[in-house]
């Protein structure tokens, strides 16, 4: 069984410089552009945000759709897409 703390017992390990874990959940928002129509190159930005603070932006590219797909496991026929107006 793991064992758990508040911050008030553990504030004095973290300021020692030791590393202490905590989980949360964060919201991921991912935005898919191909930002050049002569090329096969999409871009992907993640926004990750824990309630209305954002906590990192991350952009990577993929060569094609195909290659996007499958590194975020998604099927091609998946509904999840929305378009932003």
């Amino acid at each position: 069984m793991k064992e758990v703390y508040s911050y008030q017992e553990i504030g004095h390990t973290i300021d020692t410089g030791q590393q202490v874990v905590f989980t949360c959940h964060p919201e991921a928002r991912v935005t898919v552009v191909q930002k050049d129509t002569d090329s096969d190159t999409i871009t992907v930005t993640i926004i990750l945000s824990i309630g209305d603070t954002c906590i990192g932006i991350i952009e990577n590219a993929y060569l094609t759709i195909g290659l996007l797909l499958d590194a975020f496991d998604i099927n091609d026929l998946s509904e999840i897409w929305e378009v932003l107006v």
